[in-house]
């Protein structure tokens, strides 16, 4: 999707979604016979008293991947722990579930065939109690390119055949035991860092732990574990498959089997069997260019002498010491997961140590990763999340490391894109109103603008009862088209620089939020259910009437900006 249809798409969606999206829970829902019909993109608001079980119920009209996702709240104690259970029409036979998904909060996410649901959420406690928020996301259905073969598909040292399987894809099986393992084979032609997780795209009923694991053949039907196992003990997701070096040209396998995770107690029970998916990514190496660094100094954005290269060059330098960076330039056409692996150049002087870092179009470091000591080499494995340009640096892993080296680079479509919230203090960043206080936009605990979800997002700290206008748009830069520089100061004549009044983004699209007696709004975006709008920024900001204040009569809140992604942790 161009980025000229993407704004479209999403601004409309999101005007369309100014009226309330939040629904609040309709007590009693304790019991299957009284579950609260969930409808898609809302998010109720509700509260779980010690011990008791909330109950909600939907259908679907055709197959979709679901997220029954719980948040925080506003209160001194802003997480609940919650676990979330899917079951079937009758609440009888259950489904999927989550326990914790990030922090004590759940995201309880899998693919079902069209039909009628329930879903219980309960406190991990007897104890538990407090408010939360529920989304219902609805998402299409995931692909699946390849199913397991027929049993016994395990290692072949033992007997196996393995289902070969070509990395890009997705593919799923099922484990009918806690003791069955399911083995995935691929040939890598060069070298190449390979990616594996089990995320969502698995149908029901859902393995609800999993463990996943490398192997490569070492001799001809011989394969031999190396790198690192992944699993999570919480839930049925693996997310750190990896291996510590590049790999070279050879045969691997990818071992799907039950995780770690204890047995549990009622209703917090591992089964260990059941479907599950796994996504792959292969981020090849081709090293297509070499790419010398350039005339130094070499580190400062937009410089002559920072060259650009293509994803799947390979770089070489030399680096002086005292910790002196050397910058490339590449253009992410997209959200792209780019990786970069070190390496001592073979003559005239290998560098012994590298380490790497990633930074964005104005110098603002992204990541940095360290070789792990003398004799090691970095590697980094970054998603961005939006087109642009960025810069990838290498230096010595110590101040007086001096040396020549090379970097090998790669880049492929990203497995999934996180959405994130990023707001700008409002110590420094906001207008103070006449109360003297700097309006604020803030988001509850572990609250997410996960695509299909509603993302609440808070205003506090204005007057009571006062007339606010939040505003949203895609630009930090310009307003009105491109034709007004950001920010624009709404109180030139105001003396004191921080009660200036800043309008920070575009404000493209606007809304009215009236604040109650304390102060507080609630501004409701719901997120468009279309994958392709993930690692789509929007900035928003909000004005407050306020005319006692100054010239203007407005007091302005600090800015922010929300990342769209389809995994809402």
């Amino acid at each position: 999707m161009n980025s000229t249809l993407a704004f479209s798409t999403c601004a409309l969606a999101l005007a369309a979604s100014l009226a309330a999206q939040r629904l609040p829970e309709l007590e009693p829902n304790n019991s299957v016979a009284q579950a609260q019909t969930l409808v898609p993109g809302t998010q109720v608001t509700a509260n779980l008293a010690a011990g008791e079980q909330d109950w909600f119920a939907f259908t679907l009209a055709a197959p979709a991947e679901i997220h029954l996702r719980t948040s925080g709240n506003f209160t001194v104690s802003p997480s609940v722990d919650t676990g979330v259970f899917l079951y079937d029409a009758t609440g009888t036979v259950r489904l999927a579930w989550n326990d914790n998904a990030t922090g004590t909060m759940s995201d309880c996410g899998v693919n079902l065939p069209a039909g009628s649901y329930t879903a219980m959420v309960v406190g991990k406690l007897a104890t538990t109690a407090g408010d939360y928020g529920l989304d219902f996301v609805v998402l299409p259905a995931s692909v699946i390119q390849t199913n397991e073969g027929p049993e016994p598909n395990h290692n072949p040292g033992s007997g196996g055949v393995p289902t070969p399987i070509t990395l890009g894809d997705t593919v799923a099986g099922d484990l009918s035991s806690p003791t069955d393992v399911d083995w995935y084979t691929f040939t890598v032609a060069g070298r190449a860092i390979v990616q594996g997780i089990c995320y969502d795209d698995g149908g029901i009923p859902q393995l609800d732990n999993t463990q996943l694991a490398f192997f490569q053949e070492t001799s001809p039907g011989v394969y031999t574990a190396f790198g690192t196992t992944s699993t999570l003990s919480t839930s049925h997701r693996a997310f750190t498959l990896g291996h510590p070096t590049t790999l070279a040209a050879g045969n691997y396998a990818i071992q799907v089997a039950a995780g770690t995770a204890a047995a549990g107690t009622a209703p917090f029970v591992y089964t260990k069997t059941g479907k599950y998916a796994l996504r792959t990514r292969l981020i090849d190496m081709p090293g297509w260019n070499t790419v010398p660094e350039g005339a130094e100094p070499n580190n400062v954005p937009g410089s002559a002498n920072v060259p650009f290269f293509v994803l799947g060059d390979t770089l070489t330098g030399y680096c002086s010491g005292s910790n002196e960076e050397d910058w490339w330039a590449f253009v992410a056409a997209g959200p792209t997961t780019i990786a970069a692996m070190c390496d001592a150049a073979a003559t005239p002087t290998p560098m012994t140590n590298e380490d790497l870092k990633l930074y964005d179009s104005s110098g603002t470091l992204l990541t940095s990763v360290s070789s792990g000591g003398p004799g090691s080499h970095a590697r980094l494995i970054y998603t961005v999340p939006q087109a642009g340009v960025y810069y990838l640096a290498a230096y010595g892993g110590a101040f007086a490391l001096t040396g020549d080296y090379v970097v090998h680079t790669g880049g492929c479509d990203p497995m999934f894109v996180a959405a994130a919230w990023n707001a700008q203090p409002p110590s420094t960043n906001a207008c103070p109103g006449s109360n003297a206080l700097r309006p604020a936009l803030t988001v509850a605990s572990t609250e997410s603008p996960q695509l299909g979800s509603t993302f609440v997002v808070r205003l506090q700290n204005a007057l009571p009862n006062a007339v606010a206008v939040p505003f949203f748009g895609f630009s930090r830069q310009f307003a009105n088209g491109g034709t007004v520089p950001l920010p624009y100061d709404l109180t030139p004549l105001e003396p004191d620089p921080f009660k200036k009044c800043m309008v920070r983004v575009d404000p493209l699209i606007t809304t009215l939020v009236i604040c109650d007696s304390s102060g507080v709004g609630y501004i409701d975006y719901v997120m468009p259910p279309i994958l392709n709008l993930r690692g789509l920024p929007i900035f928003t900001q909000s004005l407050q009437l306020d005319p006692t204040n100054n010239a203007f009569g407005v007091s302005m809140s600090n800015d922010a900006r929300i990342l769209t992604g389809e995994r809402g942790y």
